[in-house]
């Protein structure tokens, strides 16, 4: 039988997500800056060539905690007119790992000072399980052998975007498929389809001040509604800070440095107030990111969205 930690670490997961067990997708922080996480339609959105790096380590000092990594890579190509891109993913929880690429693509109408756009993307999901990572009682149960059940399957997404002078709306489905586990047994969900929405929008407040309430939610096939909600402060075009709580069980602040338009370094930092996860296993979250004219008819600027 596995350990009492183990359980216990589980059962933690399990209630902080407010989730069924097949939800893969990590959380971060820190999308409203980078929604290419998780909607191809935001490809392209802008005339630049965007890099985006986020890292992110879920309840510190939690045995098996939940530790995730991305990396986008987006443009505009052909006239400004069409977006590409790539995503890569990792993500660790306790003993199941997840890996995903996917290749982006997105096209972009304009009808004043309002932006809509389309996107797809496409690619495959690896899911391990590694039972051999295990604490077992008894080290020859049966029903814990110490294997690697591993799955590779393709997936699609879809998503829209709507972006005007001081607004940015989003609907996405980054994998459409589920993902199942078949052994000519039993039939395992890995993964359950996700939905997301967010908005967000940009208010003058001084000349050197801008504010910036953001609004995320997400939603899983068989679990309930998860929302983010926050407010962020862009101080002299050069300095993010904000906070945020989700589902009033878990309260975090942000930050980012702007280097000359081009370069962002964010932090954000998350305590849980939720009785099943205690307060001292906070989690935290690093983003970079770079902005390039990298084509001729491309210009890196100072971005709300």
């Amino acid at each position: 039988m596995p350990s009492l930690k183990s359980y216990l670490i589980v059962i933690a997961f399990a209630c902080a997500f407010h989730v069924a067990l097949a939800q893969q997708d990590p959380i971060a922080s820190q999308y409203h800056l980078n929604p290419a996480m998780i909607n191809p339609a935001y490809s392209g959105l802008y005339n630049s060539f965007m890099i985006n790096a986020n890292s992110r380590l879920q309840w510190m000092g939690m045995e098996g905690s939940p530790f995730s990594n991305y990396l986008t890579v987006t443009s505009s190509l052909v006239a400004q007119r069409i977006g590409g891109g790539v995503l890569i993913s990792q993500d660790n929880l306790g003993i199941t790992s997840t890996t995903e690429m996917a290749v982006m693509r997105a096209y972009r109408i304009e009808s004043g000072a309002t932006t809509f756009a389309f996107g797809l993307q496409g690619g495959m999901v690896n899911i391990k399980h590694k039972q051999n990572n295990l604490t077992l009682r008894y080290p020859d149960d049966p029903d814990f052998l110490p294997n690697t059940q591993s799955v590779m399957k393709p997936n699609f997404g879809a998503g829209i975007s709507i972006m005007g002078e001081s607004y940015y709306i989003g609907l996405s489905v980054p994998r459409l498929m589920d993902v199942k586990f078949e052994d000519g047994i039993t039939d395992n969900v890995l993964y359950n389809r996700h939905y997301y929405a967010s908005a967000s929008f940009i208010k003058d407040i001084t000349p050197f001040m801008k504010l910036k309430p953001v609004a995320f939610i997400r939603y899983v096939d068989g679990a309930p509604l998860s929302y983010d909600i926050g407010a962020n402060i862009l101080w002299n075009h050069k300095f993010w800070f904000g906070a945020y709580t989700r589902n009033l069980t878990t309260q975090g602040a942000l930050f980012q440095l702007i280097v000359n338009q081009i370069v962002r370094l964010g932090y954000a930092v998350e305590v849980p107030t939720t009785k099943n996860i205690e307060t001292r296993f906070i989690s935290h979250e690093v983003v970079i990111g770079i902005d390039l004219s990298l084509f001729s008819d491309q210009e890196a600027f100072l971005r709300y969205f």
